[in-house]
């Protein structure tokens, strides 16, 4: 059995369940009852449809569409399952307790029909694990013996069984999750390490974590040592060694692996594990987000500090801030830092609630950050991301992360409205506030009894102006400074009051590697500027769409002027060209284009730069609009929607770009979008290197387009080479098969990007 002295010995702070937490109004409560109604106009059997057919059971619905019948299928009923006992803790709410009770329940039938412990609805699932557990491992990079990331799929129903038990208090989850459990230890009870490390190159989610948990929740030793297992030495041994090797890998598929760690430093005190936790979270919050507090492009990180080139539509992939505030809610229990408050705030205000549409509910993947960009949603009902399922979770468990407590202490680590059982010590908190939008906050205590603890409320980072705080009515002096706490240390009585007042400010924000690209902030929330509907930013003609700022001034913020009607809007006033636009707060803008980053330039610098910065604006802005679909080659999601498929196929990064090519006698293909009636050209990027033996085919459709020999003159050099494509291969037709072939023993070289492009 595990160990019950260590569980826990490592938190100075310890998170309320949800089920203490009630949030009472405002922005978050808004999306809170939008995710609510579209919880429940989902319906079970749809999600459940392929557990049943895997099962060898009449499914009593049809699957839904998207990723749903797609190679990650059945991941969206354990986003949906967390979700569902979220909700059912955070509002009381027994209608989804019936829902959850039904998931299960058909879980179990599922179970008891495969006859293993097995349930899934992952297409071949039981084949490919057969395999794995034989020792028959293959894997492109982004597949695990032909299937699309298995075990991330296994884990999301391993979370929504674990919520189920610990939000809904569903036991027979419990006993569910614990028979896939010990089916998972009978397919890697006998692998080696080596072939344990095969298998870790594919994306696995969380499965340490929910295995740590599992181990905790049945004290079964199993379980524990199973999570060991699955620790990725060829990232984790650098993150514990204090080495940022983050840049060229896919985002979402290393955070979850920390949060792994995490639990199990907290179950075994081993400081490796927190070394790991720690260092990442440093780097990525310091050195890889941007100003909203996400982090990524195209779902991958880049080099630490070099943000300025990695603006565009595909920024700061959704999943990934919702995993970076699960891993900051362990820190904060470990370290009780105002800092790791101050992150969790920006994500939470300009990130999670700025990806949920306001009116429809709907969610974004990405939340896109180019300048004159705008946010696109996922459909609800057809798309089935892995964006939608987090969505469900985002907008369900608002109630996490506000309070925190010891034997003696509260920690009032988030301002939003709420309602706070503290059971333990008899003791309500009422939080009374308008806050983001103003930062007046009122704290009102209800108790029968005395009661002495301290307690400890964020003095966030971006208070320049001071934090005044009162006790009932009286001021209280203090000599804290801003990302710090102030602690109020008495016998608290029935009726008690603290006020807060934050003055809130305007600032500047630049890039680490860039102090002439700015952001704007006032008090915790990112600005944007309002650039007008979307479709302007689809076929706008005027070259500075998205203004640069031009002053001469020592301040920008000398030419930011408040709109007297409402505490966060302002108004450029002669700072833009070729025009001032208004800021709104980020997390209000929808269906409109934006631009949270600007360009600053001195008039004289203006001057100087004028025709070569329009030149290189104009010049990006005439590829967008000829642009008809575009891959990156050897990243995960991009290859999955362009249909990638391939033989005797490597993948690699160079210069921090992601890359395809092929060992002798290999081939790979993708999927690309065409003008049907218009000449398309296609533009593969490729480096000149060293090894010659690169001699290959490039057809369309079957048919060859050109033989694919690269001949560039410089060593290590990226150069596009633009092919015409023959009218009649894409003549009535939407899309075209693009494939890559080598020669009788010879290979395809590096390909670095493949772009369709139309006159």
């Amino acid at each position: 059995m595990l160990s019950t002295n260590q569980v826990n010995v490592n938190r100075k702070l310890k998170e309320f369940d949800l089920k203490d937490v009630r949030i009472t109004g405002g922005p978050l409560k808004h999306a809170m009852e939008l995710n609510k109604e579209y919880l429940l106009k989902l319906e079970p059997d749809r999600l459940l449809s392929r557990f049943r057919e895997y099962a060898g059971l009449q499914p009593k619905a049809a699957s839904y569409e998207g990723w749903e019948v797609q190679g990650i299928s059945g991941h969206t009923l354990g986003h949906y399952l967390s979700a569902a006992a979220m909700m059912a803790a955070a509002n009381d709410d027994s209608v989804f307790n019936q829902r959850v009770d039904y998931i299960v329940d058909e879980l179990e039938v599922c179970q008891k029909a495969h006859g293993t412990g097995y349930i899934s609805g992952i297409p071949r699932g039981k084949e490919i694990f057969e395999e794995v557990k034989a020792g028959d491992i293959r894997s492109q990079g982004f597949d695990l013996n032909g299937g699309w990331v298995p075990l991330y799929s296994i884990h999301k129903l391993f979370a929504g069984l674990r919520d189920a038990f610990k939000f809904a208090n569903n036991n027979k989850a419990l006993q569910v999750e614990t028979k896939l459990g010990l089916w998972l230890n009978d397919v890697f009870e006998n692998l080696n390490e080596q072939q344990v490390q095969e298998v870790l190159k594919c994306e696995y989610g969380g499965m340490s974590e929910v295995l740590v948990d599992l181990a905790e929740d049945t004290g079964d030793e199993r379980f524990w040592r199973l999570s060991q297992l699955f620790y990725h030495k060829e990232l984790l041994d650098s993150l514990a060694a204090e080495k940022d090797v983050l840049a060229g890998r896919h985002a979402n598929t290393q955070i979850p692996k920390i949060i792994g760690a995490a639990r199990q430093y907290e179950i075994s005190n081993n400081e490796s594990y927190r070394r790991i936790s720690e260092f990442f979270w440093k780097q990525v919050v310091h050195h890889h987000s941007y100003v909203i507090g996400g982090n990524s492009m195209n779902e991958h990180f880049g080099e630490p500090d070099k943000l300025t080139d990695r603006l565009g539509a595909n920024t700061c992939e959704t999943c990934n801030s919702y995993n970076m505030l699960k891993l900051t809610r362990h820190l904060i229990q470990w370290n009780g830092l105002a800092e790791q408050g101050d992150f969790y705030e920006r994500v939470l205000y300009n990130h999670i609630l700025a990806s949920q549409h306001p009116q429809e509910g709907t969610v974004t993947y990405f939340v896109s950050l180019d300048m004159g960009g705008h946010k696109v949603y996922n459909s609800q009902f057809n798309d089935f991301t892995c964006c939608v399922g987090t969505g469900m979770e985002n907008h369900s468990s608002y109630g996490s992360g506000i309070y925190f407590y010891n034997d003696q202490s509260l920690v009032v680590n988030q301002y939003i409205p709420s309602k706070l059982n503290w059971s333990e010590k008899g003791v309500i908190v009422h939080q009374e506030t308008t806050y983001p939008e103003t930062g007046s906050i009122k704290l009102v205590v209800e108790s029968t009894d005395s009661n002495q603890f301290s307690l400890s409320v964020r003095y966030p980072y971006w208070a320049e102006k001071g934090m005044n705080v009162k006790v009932n009515g009286e001021p209280y002096n203090h000599d804290s400074k801003p990302s710090s706490f102030i602690t109020i240390d008495r016998v608290w009585e029935n009726g008690d009051t603290v006020e807060l007042d934050i003055p809130m400010t305007v600032r500047v924000e630049t890039m680490n590697d860039n102090p002439n690209r700015i952001a704007f902030m006032n008090g915790p929330l990112v600005l944007a500027g309002d650039l007008g509907p979307i479709q302007q930013d689809k076929s706008a003609k005027e070259i500075l769409f998205t203004p640069v700022l031009v002053t001469s001034e020592s301040s920008l913020l000398n030419r930011i002027v408040p709109v007297s009607e409402n505490n966060h809007h302002f108004d450029m006033n002669e700072l833009g060209y070729p025009r001032d636009v208004r800021l709104f707060p980020f997390y209000q803008m929808h269906d409109r284009s934006t631009s949270v980053y600007w360009d600053v330039f001195t008039e004289e610098k203006w001057k100087e730069a004028e025709l070569s910065y329009k030149a290189s604006v104009e010049k990006e802005h005439e590829l967008k609009l000829r642009t008809v679909d575009f891959v990156q080659p050897g990243e995960m999601q991009p290859e999955r929607d362009h249909e990638f498929e391939g033989e005797h196929v490597g993948y690699g990064v160079q210069s921090n770009r992601k890359y395809r090519d092929t060992w002798p006698n290999g081939h790979f293909s993708f999927a690309l979008k065409v003008h049907s009636n218009q000449q398309n050209h296609l533009f593969v990027m490729y480096t000149k290197e060293i090894e010659t033996m690169n001699s290959f085919a490039i057809t369309i459709d079957g048919v060859e387009l050109e033989n694919g020999k690269v001949e560039l003159a410089e060593l290590n050099t990226f150069v596009q080479v633009k092919y015409e494509i023959p009218k009649q291969t894409t003549a009535g037709k939407e899309q075209i098969k693009v494939t890559f072939r080598a020669h009788e023993g010879q290979k395809v070289p590096k390909v670095f990007g493949i772009r369709v492009v139309k006159e």
